[in-house]
């Protein structure tokens, strides 16, 4: 792989992680409803929700489209690249990460038309609601596989590649443990940002690697 692919890879996880800080900043003026996102499907609570966020929501949706095609980027750069040294399980991996980029994306459309149903006076549908719940669901388990196949991989790839796999490893354990402990919600977020930002700098030095 040359290293202008792996530079652009490397780029795009710190752009990734610059778009989940933006996030980040969004959710926190929202304050403590962003959790209904993952938590309600209760039409009259969410209606009231669309109806005094909805510009927030917006550029929260907007902000996590263009984090998605990012992290995306990110990940196939990754995958290609370990591909020559385990190719089934590099190849399982991009599978994974590909799917959460697609329902994430998938998972942002539906929320935006469901704002926008609101703002147009019309009732919500429970329906939608609760396909948004499970699109969430599904979403973080698929970054939960990709993320341990990639770390079997890494594992491989000297101090920098097992640093980035334990990272991953952790990730999936807090990311799991979130579920029925809400403080872990936080540090999912930071973790994330830390993943991004060491898998960035783990390409760069791949890349020169490549360019010795």
């Amino acid at each position: 792989m040359s290293t202008r692919t792996l530079r652009s890879g490397a780029f795009a996880a710190f752009a990734a992680a610059f778009l989940l800080g933006w996030q980040f900043l969004i959710a926190i003026g929202i304050g403590d409803e962003i959790a209904l996102l993952s938590k309600s499907v209760d039409p009259a609570r969410m209606t009231s929700f669309f109806e005094i966020d909805a510009r927030a929501l917006t550029q929260l949706m907007t902000a996590d489209d263009a984090f998605a095609l990012a992290y995306a980027i990110a990940f196939i750069v990754l995958a290609l690249y370990l591909m020559p040294h385990a190719k089934l399980v590099s190849t399982l991996a991009l599978v994974f990460a590909v799917l959460t980029a697609l329902i994430d994306l998938s998972e942002n459309s539906l929320l935006l038309a469901s704002v926008e149903q609101v703002a147009q006076n019309q009732p919500l549908d429970a329906h939608a609601l609760v396909v948004l719940f499970w699109l969430g669901q599904i979403k973080y388990l698929a970054i939960y596989l990709a993320a341990i196949l990639f770390a079997l991989v890494l594992w491989e790839f000297g101090a920098a590649g097992k640093i980035l796999a334990a990272l991953l490893f952790l990730f999936v354990v807090i990311g799991v443990a979130s579920i029925t402990v809400d403080v872990l919600r936080f540090v999912k977020v930071v973790w994330m940002e830390l993943l991004l930002v060491v898998g960035g700098i783990f390409l760069v030095l791949e890349a020169r690697k490549v360019q010795t």
